[in-house]
Parts: structure tokens; sequence; C-alpha cells
């Protein structure tokens, strides 16, 4: 079976070998280099950026108020691309982006597939808990059923229940904040 394979046919091949090759070596540098939120219902980092038409309606329709816009500053890639900050602002997930985004950048299906956009971790130095003082503002201010429970009168985060919403680190009343979102 010594197929002949004529030049068209070779640069074609070759052609789709070297793009998927780049597309994956580019594809993995993008999502490893993610280090800020994407608002909820956001697909993966490499999907988002090709499908985003960066349009700035999830921005302009957040009730909230909380999703802001990349700038050139950060980079071509990421231009007008919307992002937000839970340690700052906390999202209550209203889905509002979701609805107005034109082009399923942002999904319903992407956010059922993935309904976190960080995770949240106790700061041990900074929680109040863990100085020996009653306090569970976290635990009263999340939203999500067991995301964080009182263990031996400590905050616990279930990660597998934790949508990184940032509703604790905004309830939390310690000066240096005893609770952080962090990227996942």
């Amino acid at each position: 079976m010594n197929e002949r394979v004529n030049r068209r046919r070779f640069l074609s091949i070759n052609w789709e070998a070297t793009v998927g090759f780049l597309g994956n070596f580019i594809g993995t540098q993008i999502e490893q280099e993610r280090d800020f939120f994407r608002p909820p219902g956001a697909r993966n980092e490499l999907e988002f950026l090709i499908s985003c038409n960066r349009c700035g309606k999830c921005k302009d329709s957040c009730p909230e108020g909380i999703i802001s816009l990349f700038t050139l500053t950060e980079g071509a890639k990421l231009i007008n691309t919307p992002y937000l900050n839970p340690n700052e602002n906390p999202c209550t997930f209203c889905k509002v982006c979701i609805d107005v985004c034109p082009t399923d950048a942002l999904s319903i299906a992407s956010l059922l597939k993935s309904p976190s956009i960080g995770k949240a971790a106790i700061q041990k130095h900074n929680c109040l808990t863990f100085q020996d003082v009653m306090c569970d503002y976290c635990v009263r201010s999340c939203p999500e059923k067991g995301a964080i429970e009182l263990i031996n009168g400590k905050p616990m985060i279930n990660e597998d229940s934790c949508t990184g919403c940032g509703l604790c680190v905004a309830s939390c009343i310690s000066d240096y904040k005893g609770v952080h979102i962090q990227t996942i």
C-alpha cells in the first residue's frame, strides 16, 4: 500500500498538523496564564477568547456593576473582554450577563458544567476564629448550603459546593479579610 501523496495533499496534512500543534500549545499556555476571574458561565479561556465579540453587553447589564473590561494595558488578547474580582465585589450569580451575551461566550451550559468562578480559601492568619474570637459571618452569608461550615468553631470550605461568589469575603469583619477567593 504505497499510496502516493501529491504536493497539495502533503501541504494540507502538514498544515493541519502544525495548526493542531500550535493550537494545543497556545491553548495550554492561555489556560495556565489566567489569574483573573471571568463572569459566571464563561467557557474555557481559549474558547472564551475566540467566541467573545468584546461588545461589553455583560458589563453594561450587570445589576451589581461588578463586571469590568480589560484595557490594552493588559494585552491585546484580553482587550475588552470581561472580568470581575469577587474579592472586591461579590457576584450574585443573577445570570443577567449570560442572558445578554450574543455569542455564547457566557452560557448556561458552561455554568452547569462548571458552576463556580473561583474557590474560597480561609486565611488562618487573618481569620478571627483562629485568634479564638467567635465569628460566623462568612458561614451565615454564604448562599450555597454547606460550602462553608464551622468545625470546632473554625470555618472550613467545602470546595465541591463553593462557587467563589465572594459573599463570604464581603461579609468578613476582620480588618484583613479572613477568607480569599482564588482562581481555579
